[in-house]
Order: C-alpha cells, then structure tokens, then sequence
C-alpha cells in the first residue's frame, strides 16, 4: 500500500496565545512494502504525523492518500482506513484488558464482524508471527507475563486485524535489552512474512540503521531529510548539528578515523564495525 502526503500541515491550540504549529507543509511518500524509519526529537512532529495517517488527527491543511483515497475528504469512512493502516501506540501492553491471551488478540477481529472460525485462525497467525506459542499462551492471563510478552501481545492485537500499513511508535521502550532484541527481529520477521508497509517511529538509532528501508528525519514539524539508511547516516554533522544522535558504531568508527586508522566511514550496525575492523587486522597481518 503506498501512502502519499501533500502539503500536511497541523496546529493545536489554534487561535490561543499558545498555539503550536505540529507540522509544518509536510509532502513525503511511502511506496508499496517499504519499512521505514521516522526519526527525530521529541516535539518533531512524529507522533502527529503518524496519528494523520492513522485518520486519528484531521489536518488544518494538506491531503493524505491511502493508496488512491484521500482521507482528509469528506465522506471517508475512518473505520475502513483503521482496519487497513494499524497504529501500535507506545506501551501498548497499557491497553491490554481482557483475562486470556486468546481473548485480548480475538477482540479487535471479532468487532469487524468476522466469523469464530475466521477470528481463530487469525489469533493463531497473529501469535505465531510475534512469536507466542498458542498451546503454551493462549488460555494465561496476559497480566501474568513478562513486559515484553505483554507488548507481544498487544502486537498480535493489531496484527490479528490484518491491516496493510503497521505503524509502531517506539516499540521497543522500556525494555530490557533481551527483550528489546527479541521485537526488533519480530518486526524484520513480520515485514518478511507479510509484506505489509511497517512505519517505525523510533529513538534508537541502531534499531532504525539496521532493519528499515528508508528513513525520514523530522526536525521543528518539518521533514529534515529522507532516504536510505547509508544516505541519512552519511550526514552525521547534519545530524548532529540538530541534537540527534547517530549509531555508536559510526561514532566509534569516526574515533579511529580521528586516529590516522582509515577504515569504511559508513559502518552502521556493531556487526558491519566488527567485521570491518577484522578486515583491517587482516591486511596487518
């Protein structure tokens, strides 16, 4: 599903001494089964603009196209656009409310109006896509798992609705790092399998590096700059110039550079520095 932006601007507050102007003439485009990577401070205009797309927020100005359906026209029905673009709030575990693991992934399937038969093969796919056992999970109390089987759960949720475009703010906040590790290879996994465009909002700059295919750096309600990951990466002075922070791995590279030891200046991932120095102490040897 591409996703298209034109001219999106949006203010809170308007018209009071303390309006603020969110976003400001934002255009981008999402083409068919990209992941990409919205990076920025807080107060950038990230959280806005993914709640625009998700048809949460209505825009001062500007036009939003779900593929070829503008959902800033009058008439649109928002409920449609839900089930096909899903919205993965911060802590989503939060939301989790019902006594079975089963019930909890059930719900949002069963309000669309799908068949028991339907809804349980869909529970079925969506545990087994974030990595949850049915046999072992299904009939426990989510309340009584783990903070990153939890946020699995609330995951398989949204999954469990099929939608076209998954958008996941900070998905990985507050976890412990073996958990964290566990849902970033959850969401490469899930892009593999279904294809589906997956937006990642995200302060981690290694996350972000590693797994998306494009990336769009907010700044001040504006779009900053977009594009690969090797590309946005590159302009570490830029970066750095608006307060974020770029992989420790570039940093780490860039201190040996300072050194006089030439190395590749565009490792991004620890894995891709590890490998990078083992080639230079190769050529040493």
């Amino acid at each position: 599903m591409s996703i298209r932006i034109e001219n999106l601007t949006h203010i809170y507050n308007k018209g009071l001494s303390y309006e603020t102007k969110a976003l400001d003439d934002v255009s981008l485009t999402i083409e068919d089964k990209e992941f990409v990577g919205i990076i920025g401070h807080t107060g950038s205009g990230k959280s806005t603009l993914i709640q625009h797309i998700n048809g949460i927020l209505k825009p001062e100005s500007g036009r939003i196209y779900i593929n070829d359906t503008d959902i800033t026209e009058k008439g649109v029905k928002l409920s449609d656009i839900r089930k096909r673009v899903g919205l993965v709030f911060q802590y989503p575990e939060y939301q989790l409310f019902e006594d079975t693991v089963e019930k909890d992934i059930a719900f949002g399937p069963l309000n669309m109006g799908l068949s028991p038969e339907e809804v349980d093969v869909r529970v079925h796919e969506a545990m087994e896509l974030v990595g949850l056992d049915h046999e072992e999970f299904a009939g426990r109390s989510p309340f009584e798992l783990s903070g990153g089987q939890k946020r699995r759960v609330a995951i398989a949720g949204v999954i469990a609705m099929k939608p076209e475009v998954l958008i996941m703010d900070e998905p990985t906040a507050g976890l412990d790092p073996k958990a964290h590790k566990d849902i970033v290879e959850m969401l490469v996994k899930l892009h593999r399998m279904t294809e589906c465009n997956i937006l990642l909002v995200s302060h981690n700059m290694e996350d972000v590096a590693e797994i998306v295919d494009k990336i769009i750096v907010m700044h001040r309600g504006k779009v900053f700059s977009q594009g690969s990951p090797a590309e946005i990466y590159k302009e570490r002075d830029r970066l750095l110039d608006i307060g974020l922070e770029v992989p420790q791995a570039m940093l780490f590279m860039k201190k040996l550079e300072d050194r006089g030891i030439f190395v590749e200046n565009n490792v991004m991932t620890m894995d891709e520095a590890v490998r990078e120095i083992e080639k230079l102490l190769r050529k040493r040897t």
